[in-house]
Formats: structure tokens, sequence, C-alpha cells
């Protein structure tokens, strides 16, 4: 059972060690998660570069071709540059990730995605299936989205009475070849399709990433939310000395994009973050917080990809 110094409200949710949610006096109980392997010796580590951790992609379609989240002096700022739509959903955060690792793995900026669409997808744990309402539209649309993007990330900070502006314009693809293998298949095989990240981006991605078990991503692949928040959760507490309240206006500020600025919009946005850190909690079962009437309550935790001594 967590012991704090003073209640901070009456009315929380506390991830104990027993792997129990008690919410408003009712008990629920948590299933044991299946990740006994560590994700070291199931060769099952990812990874997703930190800036695109603290703030977020939309979860939901966005009109307009401009995008911004904030988090405390850091703003994230997506622009539309290809034409194809701002990217949105669990999609492209997956090929983010798959990037990431990808560019840590072969230490370049050249990624082969593989000879077909089926084989990439695969490889995030998506199954591949066509017609209108198929993965394979979806997640070509979506890839497409992603590599017409540029990015600008930007923050300002206050240093000696000097007020410092301060960022960086990120286109993230210099160019690309996508080929979609179609359900009847061509004459001749068609070339490998490939992604040459811009050098800036490539820089982005493989400095300080943070790890993520490749397990618990595809667990998770059916939520944005719960992929953003486990991601967040993940890097917060390698670094957390002592209880955090982390409000549930900062919690919107970085995640809540497409929810209205009002009571019920807040209401809505605070349930979803409930079930959301619900499945995180059950990939992590070393997570530990609790839900209050400020916010979300982190508590120093056990990291879920432990450092490797050097």
């Amino acid at each position: 059972m967590v012991a704090l110094p003073r209640a901070r409200s009456s009315r929380r949710a506390i991830l104990n060690q027993d792997q129990r949610i008690r919410l408003d006096g009712v008990t629920l109980p948590i299933s044991q998660s299946d990740l006994c392997e560590s994700a070291y010796d199931a060769g099952a580590i990812g990874f997703l570069a930190k800036f695109l951790v603290q703030t977020t992609l939309p979860h939901r379609r966005q009109r307009g071709s401009h995008y911004t989240r904030t988090d405390g002096r850091f703003t994230l700022r997506i622009s539309d540059v290809g034409g194809a739509g701002l990217p949105y959903g669990s999609y492209p955060r997956l090929i983010l990730i798959w990037m990431t690792s990808e560019a840590i793995r072969t230490a370049s900026r050249e990624l082969e995605l593989g000879a077909s669409l089926s084989r990439f997808m695969a490889e995030l744990g998506l199954q591949a299936t066509g017609g209108h309402w198929g993965t394979i539209p979806r997640f070509r649309d979506q890839m497409q989205r992603l590599v017409g993007a540029a990015i600008s990330a930007s923050w300002d900070s206050n240093t000696e009475g000097h007020h410092v502006a301060a960022g960086e314009n990120l286109l993230l693809a210099d160019r690309f070849q996508l080929w979609w293998t179609p359900q009847i298949l061509p004459a001749a095989p068609p070339p490998t399709s490939s992604i040459t990240l811009s050098a800036n981006f490539f820089e982005q991605l493989v400095a300080a990433p943070v790890p993520l078990d490749l397990r618990a991503v595809r667990v998770l692949k059916q939520s944005p939310l719960a992929l953003d928040l486990y991601s967040w959760a993940t890097r917060r507490v390698s670094y957390l000395e002592r209880p955090t309240l982390i409000s549930w206006e900062a919690l919107r500020r970085g995640f809540g994009a497409g929810y209205a600025d009002t009571s019920q919009g807040r209401a809505k946005f605070r349930a979803r973050v409930l079930d959301a850190l619900g499945r995180v909690c059950r990939v992590y079962s070393a997570l530990r917080l609790e839900i209050e009437d400020g916010g979300v309550l982190l508590l120093p935790s056990a990291p879920h990809i432990p450092r490797i001594a050097r």
C-alpha cells in the first residue's frame, strides 16, 4: 500500500503493490502481466525520440495544415508540407517508434521498410487487410501524412535576467519511396520501399531516446492516448525522486488535443485518461500512481526498461 504523509484528496485511485486499483472504495483486479521475460532478453526493446514524448501528435483528424501543443516552456508545431494532411491516431505513433528504433539500430538515416507494406506492418504487430475499411489503406494514408510533415520544436527560458527563445525546424524526410503491394502481385517484384530521414530529424531521434517495451506497445496500439501516457510515464519516472502531482490542466495541454476547453470536455478527457492509465498499468505493473481531484500523482517507480550498467 502506498503511504503518503497526508491525504491530498478524499477521492483517489491508488495503484498498490499488490496490483489492484481502488476507486471510491471499489477494488478492481488488475490482471498479471504476461511480460515475465525482460524486454532485453525477449529482444523487444524499442525507442521513441524524447521530444515526441514531451508533447504528442493529434489523436483525431485535424482541420487545417497546422497543429500546436505546449508542455510548460516547450512547444511542438506540426505542419503539413506534403499536402496529404496532418498525421493522427495510433499508426503514425507506431511508425515513429519504428523509425527511432531502426535509426538507432542501423545508425543510418536511410530506413528500409521492406518489399511490401504487409511485412512492415507485421513488424509493428498489425494485421494487413485490404478493402476500403482495411488496415492497409489507413496505414498508407498515415505514412504519407507523416513523411510529408515538418516539425518545429521551440522552448523559452529566463536565464540571468535574459529571456531566451530557441528551437529547431525539422523536416521529417529528405526523400521517400513507398511501394504498396496490390492484392494481385505484379510480374516483377517492386523496388524496396525506403525513407531517408533529414539530418536534423535523425539527430533528434537518436539524442537521448526513451526506451520502450515493444510488447507493451503492441498491447496498447489501439489507443493513441494509452501509447502517449505509457511513453510519458516511462520517461517521467526514470528521473522522478519524489511524489509529483501532474495537474489535469497540464495533462490536458500535453495530451488533450481534440477535447473542448469546457467543463464537459475536461470531464471527458479525465475519463479517457483514467481508462488509458488503467491499460498502461496492466502492462507496466511497477508503475505507482494515484488519481486525485487535482490530477495524477506520480510516485517514484522502478523504470519499465532497467538501465544497463556500463
